[in-house]
C-alpha cells in the first residue's frame, strides 16, 4: 500500500515539475543575453524565498542554513554553477535540445547516487543509460553546426551538476536544502551582475522575468528539493520527464520554435527509454511493498 510519504512526495515533485515547464518559453521571451537572465532571476528568486523564511519559517534564514554545514556551502554552490550553465545552455541551441539532455538527469543521479552513498545501481539503469546516450548522439548530430554544440555541452554540464545535488537530496534527506538553494542563487545573481548587458527591456520582457524569477522559479524549485525526500528515484525519474514534454510544446505553441526531426527522434529515444525504466522500476517497488501481488 502507497505510504503517506510516498503521496507527499509525489504531489511535490510533481507540482514542482509542472511549474518548471512553462520556464523555457520565459526565458524565451524574457529575451536578453544569459548572465542578465541569471542575474535577474537568481535575485528574484533567492530574495522570495529568504523574505519567505523570514515570515513563515522559525528560527530564521541564518540558522537553517548554518545547521547544513558544509553539505549546505558545496550544495549552495552547485546551485550556483546549475544557474549559471542552465541559463546560457539556452543562447547556444535549441529549447527541445537542452530539456531533452535534462531528461537524463535522473540516471545521472543514479549513478552519483551509487558512487557517494553506496546506493545500487540496477541493471536495468546500466542499460537504460547506455540507450540515452544513444539518443543524445542522435539528437546532437542534428545540431553540429555553429554553435549549437556548446549549447548542448553546457546543458549536459547542466544535468551532470543538477544529477549530483540530485543525490544530495537523497542520500541527505535528514537536511532541508533549500537554504543552500537560496545562497546560490543568489550567489549566481550577484556573479551574473558583473558580466550582465543590463539591456533596455520592453514590458512583456519584465512580465516573463518577474513571473518566472519571482513565482514560478522559488516555487518549483523549493517543491522539487522537498519532494525526492519522500519520493522514491523512478517514480521522481518519470515525474521530471514532464518538463522535456511539455517545454517544447508550450515554446512551439507561443512562439513557434520548430524543434527539427533530429531532436524530435532523439528526444523520442531519450524520452521512451527513460519511462519504460521509471515504470520497470515503479513495478519493482510495488512488488516490494506488495509481495502477494
Amino acid at each position: 500500500m502507497v505510504t503517506s510519504d510516498y503521496r507527499k512526495g509525489f504531489w511535490l515533485t510533481l507540482g514542482g515539475v509542472l511549474a518548471f515547464t512553462p520556464d523555457a518559453l520565459l526565458i524565451r521571451l524574457t529575451a536578453v543575453d544569459p548572465f542578465t537572465l541569471a542575474s535577474g532571476r537568481g535575485l528574484l528568486a533567492g530574495m522570495v524565498i529568504l523574505i519567505a523564511y523570514a515570515l513563515f519559517i522559525s528560527g530564521g534564514f541564518t540558522k537553517a542554513f548554518k545547521a547544513l554545514g558544509w553539505w549546505g556551502l558545496f550544495f549552495a554552490g552547485l546551485q550556483t554553477c546549475a544557474s549559471l550553465t542552465f541559463y546560457a545552455s539556452f543562447s547556444y541551441t535549441s529549447v527541445a535540445n537542452v530539456l531533452v539532455i535534462f531528461a537524463c538527469t535522473p540516471l545521472i543521479a543514479a549513478l552519483f547516487s551509487w558512487t557517494l552513498f553506496g546506493e545500487t545501481v540496477t541493471r536495468s539503469t546500466k542499460v537504460a543509460i547506455a540507450c540515452v546516450a544513444g539518443g543524445l548522439l542522435v539528437l546532437a548530430s542534428g545540431g553540429s553546426k555553429g554553435t549549437q554544440w556548446i549549447g548542448d555541452a553546457l546543458a549536459l554540464a547542466n544535468a551532470i551538476i543538477l544529477g549530483l545535488s540530485f543525490a544530495i537530496v537523497r542520500g541527505r534527506r535528514q537536511f532541508n536544502m533549500i537554504p543552500a538553494v537560496a545562497v546560490g542563487l543568489l550567489a549566481a545573481g550577484v556573479i551574473g551582475g558583473f558580466f550582465a548587458d543590463f539591456p533596455p527591456m520592453q514590458p512583456i520582457q519584465w512580465g516573463a522575468l518577474v513571473l518566472g524569477g519571482a513565482v514560478l522559479l522559488p516555487l518549483a524549485i523549493t517543491l522539487i528539493t522537498i519532494g525526492p525526500r519522500y519520493l522514491p528515484a523512478p517514480e521522481a525519474a518519470m515525474l521530471g520527464l514532464l518538463e522535456s514534454v511539455l517545454g517544447p510544446f508550450w515554446v512551439w505553441l507561443v512562439i513557434g520554435e520548430n524543434p527539427g526531426i533530429r531532436s524530435i527522434i532523439g528526444g523520442a529515444i531519450v524520452i521512451l527509454v527513460l519511462l519504460v525504466h521509471a515504470m520497470s522500476r515503479f513495478r519493482q517497488e510495488e512488488i516490494i511493498r506488495n509481495p502477494g501481488m
